[in-house]
């Protein structure tokens, strides 16, 4: 579901919409026309009942879709620019919700929800939910001709697995096994793991050569005596993998995937920690490379941040417990085969050599690059957006929030994975450390469309290339008599993914407390937040008692809260536990037509917010040691960041030339308006106000006279320069001749 409400370049079938109403308490409403791919008929509602809740029941065509309970006294505040609110999920255009003669009460505009007039606020929130909730239950619902059922699904259970599936067991094609054989000397190991007895052919060895242990005693303790649990472990993988594959195991050891160096010191950048981004710092001291430092030895709080939440996912650790995020350590991470459900145990017991997109997405996940490869967006925190529902109650998250389905990257579409485009080099890495600060990613999108140098890319000397992975698909070739490719400044100067990107991340504003109190009714609402350890604190002491809609398995009650403790969180590094949790929100979460600026080598890229940093905390006896403090960068101005980044969003279709030129989004002024009556430009955000000695625009990379308002952490890289933005946005006489002969020739409005 999702690809039809959420496609960014989707169309919509004004025929196929259809009205149906909702009896309530207090009077009745009428939903205007409300846009769907096939008609559906009436719906109704039982009364309200209960003291805080009225529970929905929803029908169509004579079947029961679910039931909803609605907390009355939970109406939502009417937003403001730049309130945090992201985009509501269903793709609808506008729908009036009447009470009486006419009486508006709500119009819903996508991605905002706005209360026009005052009126009994059960009968409009119940209105607004039965809207949202039906669409998303009539849609897992449907079986058309596009969807196909995946069993089991993570987020459907029971029954429903396979006519109701959320999200598929894994991404891409299923792992590729072969046929398992028996291992061989498995010993006495058997007798208690006899499902493990099975194992690819090429790795069916005595169990103890991977696992070591005693195979010939029947005593548990003797028999896990040096036991190793995961031989992928990066700690004891010489002993292990590293037997039969030495240099893979080097340079897997000293990878990017392993160490994390951009990460650790772009973040150690942006909280001043260090002067530049170069790579000082890794997960581990290793050649030359330093171990982050411990907070009480650095007193920056950006260590801490590393160590407690950031460094999660990297080779060391593995993943958490959450739907989709189960995996092994180090060479387990990628090649051993975990689905995306909560079993924890790796299916089958098996080496696999490619796993497809599925391991990549295990760390790869809530807005970030690989994420968008699916088309997932990761939804707001808040409890506000916990949809789709299944029979009224919410089903597990996936990588821990609920998460947008917007348009898949091409590729994706086209039964590619990650590695089809990704070298060994850059997964297990060259063996050499990469200490620049710009990413080590080297394959381009000319190395298969136009010049067919990419490793996995076979020319032939008529200039067919063709992809040798997968089933040796042909590679559609760059075709240079494409209007907007007859534009030396576009050939010359642009990143392909600045033109043929569909959609990008764009999350402003990181707002991020430490947190040393037991103040959980606070971040109760907004449990969704990406942090497995927040999420296990929220879980343990408020439970989901104050969600909106009832989880699969029932409400979990709060403790009371004289049993509150204060939060602790542990160190992903070495283990330690300390005082403290790291606490997040978010502005505003975006996606559509991303800003564009300067890569490193100058050429014009989409632009991402990354290190947009407002830090506070609070210790335990109430003291607000920090407070809305946007940190200072080793490079002396504000961490107010934006990176290049390539949205794995591609789309053949590339953006229309009025994306750019004339759009002030695009050219990093932020979402706004040219006035006529009043000219110039007028942002629709108000200014950020709240954060102590400044003043800002949370999207605005620049200003109108082409002064750069924030700045890139990678050296070279940053907004467009003044005579670009000028440029681009007053249009030439040539531009305009151009688009007019594109219209011409091809009458569509898209290059």
């Amino acid at each position: 579901m999702g690809d039809r409400w959420a496609d960014s370049h989707g169309q919509r079938d004004s025929s196929a919409a259809s009205e149906f109403s909702v009896s309530s308490q207090g009077g009745r409403g009428s939903i205007g026309r409300f846009c769907k791919k096939e008609s559906y008929g009436g719906g109704t509602s039982d009364r309200p009942v209960g003291k805080n809740f009225a529970t929905i029941s929803v029908t169509a065509n004579g079947q029961h879709h679910c039931d909803v309970p609605i907390d009355p006294c939970l109406c939502p505040p009417r937003p403001q620019s730049g309130n945090g609110l992201g985009p509501v999920g269903s793709r609808f255009l506008w729908c009036s919700i009447e009470r009486g003669q006419g009486n508006s009460l709500f119009t819903m505009r996508h991605p905002r929800v706005q209360l026009i007039q005052s009126g009994p606020a059960l009968l409009a929130l119940t209105i607004m939910f039965v809207v949202l909730n039906f669409s998303y239950c009539y849609e897992a619902g449907s079986q058309d001709g596009d969807s196909v059922a995946l069993d089991p699904s993570p987020l459907s259970s029971g029954d429903d697995a396979a006519s109701s599936p959320m999200y598929p067991p894994c991404w891409g094609s299923s792992a590729r096994t072969g046929k398992l054989v028996p291992c061989k000397d498995g010993g006495k190991c058997i007798a208690c793991h006899e499902e493990n007895s099975l194992m690819d052919p090429s790795h069916a060895i005595a169990c103890i050569r991977c696992h070591r242990g005693d195979p010939e005693t029947e005593d548990l303790n003797r028999a896990h005596e040096g036991l190793i649990r995961d031989p992928g472990d990066l700690t004891t993988v010489d002993k292990t993998c590293g037997n039969c594959h030495a240099e893979e195991v080097r340079r897997v050891q000293r990878s990017s995937m392993a160490l994390a160096p951009r990460m650790i010191n772009h973040t150690r950048f942006a909280f001043g920690a260090q002067h530049s981004s170069d790579a000082q710092y890794a997960t581990i001291e290793i050649d030359g490379l330093k171990q982050v430092p411990h907070p009480s030895l650095s007193s920056n709080l950006g260590d801490d941040l590393l160590r407690r939440s950031c460094l999660r996912c990297h080779l060391h650790t593995a993943g958490s417990t959450r739907w989709g995020e189960h995996r092994g350590k180090g060479c387990s991470s990628c090649h051993v085969a975990y689905s995306n459900n909560d079993s924890g145990r790796p299916r089958p017991h098996a080496i696999i050599r490619s796993l497809g997109v599925n391991p990549c997405l295990k760390c790869h996940n809530s807005n970030h690059v690989g994420a968008d490869f699916v088309g997932l967006f990761e939804k707001d925190f808040n409890r506000g957006f916990r949809s789709p529902f299944m029979k009224g109650r919410q089903p597990p998250r996936i990588y821990g929030s609920e998460q947008h389905k917007l348009v898949e990257d091409v590729h994706f579409r086209a039964g590619m994975g990650c590695s089809d485009c990704h070298t060994l080099d850059e997964i297990h890495g060259t063996g050499e450390i990469n200490r620049s600060p710009i990413t080590g990613v080297r394959v381009s999108c000319e190395g298969c469309h136009v010049r067919g140098d990419h490793p996995a890319v076979l020319k032939s000397p008529t200039g067919d290339m063709t992809l040798l992975r997968g089933e040796g698909r042909k590679i559609p070739p760059w075709k240079s008599e494409k209007i907007p490719h007859l534009v030396s400044n576009h050939r010359d100067k642009l990143r392909c993914s600045a033109c043929h990107s569909a959609w990008s991340f764009q999350d402003y504003g990181l707002h991020l407390m430490l947190e040393e109190r037991p103040d959980y009714w606070k971040w109760a609402p907004n449990a969704a937040q990406n942090d497995p350890q927040v999420q296990d604190l929220l879980s343990r002491f408020v439970g989901t008692s104050v969600e909106l809609v009832e989880p699969q398995g029932g409400y979990t009650m709060a403790k009371p809260q004289e049993e509150w403790e204060s939060p602790v969180t542990r160190d992903w590094l070495n283990g330690e536990v300390r005082s403290g949790a790291w606490f997040r929100g978010l502005t505003s979460r975006r996606w559509e037509r991303p800003p564009l600026g300067l890569d490193h080598l100058g050429r014009v890229t989409i632009m991402r917010p990354m290190y947009q940093y407002v830090i506070s905390h609070v210790d335990r006896q109430d003291n607000l040691l920090v407070d809305r403090l946007v940190p200072t960068t080793g490079g002396g101005f504000p961490a107010l960041i934006v990176n290049p980044y390539s949205p794995h969003t591609t789309s053949a279709r590339g953006r229309a030339c009025h994306d750019c030129h004339g759009c002030a989004k695009s050219v990093g002024l932020g979402e706004g308006l040219t006035g006529f009556e009043n000219p110039g430009f007028h942002s629709i955000w108000q200014s950020e106000k709240e954060i102590p000695g400044l003043s800002l625009v949370w999207d605005a990379l620049v200003n109108v006279k082409g002064e750069t308002l924030q700045k890139s952490s990678v050296p070279g890289a940053g907004p467009l320069d003044r005579a670009t933005v000028t440029k681009l946005m007053n249009p030439s006489y040539r531009h305009r001749a151009m688009w007019n002969r594109y219209l011409k020739e091809h009458t569509v409005t898209h290059p």
